[in-house]
């Protein structure tokens, strides 16, 4: 006799609501804005005043903004961001020691692999150093926008992503893949070998969060990946 605490309902296995708007903003919606404006710029020469109220500040209020329909969404639909992998038991000196290793070892590899592609010469590449930061002002606000960015960046395209459609496919390889591009896509402002370059790093963020099962270690890493800028110049 079957037991009625038993029976899985056709809603149990899906998605909130909720959630599936995030979803799709994320893999439909967001890639399609990074496209828009990657449009509206195109064969124009950007013309920054200040890189720091044209550029860092809209970047980490949209980050912001995003993170917070993502907390909200999580928690009107009944779960929360221990979910994703952003729990208390995530927060541990082993996954602060996994994401430092990690980093240490991915930078190598972006390297040699930026380096190949540079020299191929098959892949146009963009010029994107107007937006990095030079005054002392603006390194303070690239740690700050740093900070959000590893925090939006992993807890959308690794810890809800892949976590959401684990749910929905039952396996992580399709939330690996479709994270990971949607997440390139947001790089359209560094070219095609940008878009390549940033889908890979995704795959191994992917490869991070699924051996951990915490997000945690792959914020550690994107926070070292985007401010050690500020300590090494870039020329492969």
């Amino acid at each position: 006799m079957e037991n009625g605490n038993d029976i899985i309902r056709p809603d149990d296995s899906g998605l909130p609501l909720t959630q599936k708007i995030l979803l799709l903003f994320l893999l439909i919606g967001y890639p399609l804005l990074s496209i828009l404006f990657n449009i509206i710029e195109s064969g124009e020469t950007v013309e920054i005043e200040s890189r720091i109220s044209q550029i860092y500040i809209p970047t980490f209020c949209i980050h912001l903004i995003i993170l917070g329909g993502i907390w909200l969404g999580m928690k009107k639909s009944g779960g929360s961001l221990g979910e994703l992998g952003l729990g208390n038991k995530d927060i541990t000196f082993s996954n602060f020691l996994s994401g430092i290793i990690f980093f240490v070892g991915a930078f190598a590899l972006m390297i040699i692999i930026k380096s190949s592609i540079a020299r191929s010469g098959y892949l146009p590449d963009k010029d994107f150093a107007y937006v990095l930061p030079v005054t002392f002002d603006e390194k303070l606000f690239w740690v700050m926008l740093s900070v959000s960015a590893a925090l939006f960046e992993e807890i959308c395209f690794r810890g809800f992503i892949i976590s959401r459609l684990k749910k929905i496919s039952g396996n992580y390889l399709v939330g690996a893949l479709a994270g990971s591009l949607a997440f390139s896509m947001g790089h359209l402002y560094q070219g095609t070998a940008g878009v390549i370059l940033t889908f890979i790093y995704g795959m191994l963020f992917a490869g991070l969060y699924i051996a951990r099962k915490s997000v945690f270690p792959c914020i550690v890493a994107h926070f070292l990946q985007d401010v050690i800028i500020l300590f090494v110049v870039f020329d492969v």
